[in-house]
């Protein structure tokens, strides 16, 4: 081998490995920058659902009685026990998930204000229109108006939602 082939060979030699450490290089860059952000966007959205389940199981029915959503009648179809009177309030419902028990009058419960608990009438228009005992699948949305019978001289002041357990 002649001096100058050596040198073209070590000068060929020279640049391939200089070419090889730079692509080497940007693969050590890029390749893990690519990773994290793969696995980053995949990883965001698993805890957004998280959190979303989170938010779901910690508050499975939302619940809302609009702005003058409680009335107060002497007359529904008929008329209330000597003196009492009835009230009408509407309600607005949405599962957040699926509830595994059932949507029963007696989940319900108006407190007047002396802080006594009364129940809806089973033939108060939202029971009728969803049946005694429904069962609520996610994102589904209920409204209608319960049916209460009180002493003439109180008022309604808190309506309560729980599981009715026998």
């Amino acid at each position: 081998m002649s001096p100058l082939n050596f040198k073209k060979s070590s000068s060929l030699d020279l640049y391939l490995r200089r070419l090889n450490r730079y692509l080497l290089g940007v693969v050590v860059v890029f390749i893990p920058i690519y990773i994290f952000l793969k696995f980053a966007s995949d990883e965001s959205i698993r805890i957004k659902s998280i959190g979303e389940v989170i938010e779901r199981i910690k508050e499975p029915i939302v619940w809302s009685v609009p702005r003058n959503g409680v009335r107060y009648a002497s007359y529904f179809k008929g008329v209330p026990d000597e003196g009492n009177k009835f009230v009408l309030v509407d309600i607005k419902m949405k599962a957040m998930m699926k509830i595994g028990f059932p949507v029963v009058p007696r989940c319900f419960r108006l407190v007047d204000d002396i802080k006594t608990r009364y129940y809806p009438r089973t033939h108060s228009p939202f029971f009728i229109a969803y049946g005694d005992s429904f069962y609520m699948d996610q994102d589904a949305t209920f409204d209608g108006t319960l049916l209460f019978e009180i002493p003439l001289h109180r008022r309604a002041s808190n309506l309560l939602f729980d599981r009715f357990q026998k």
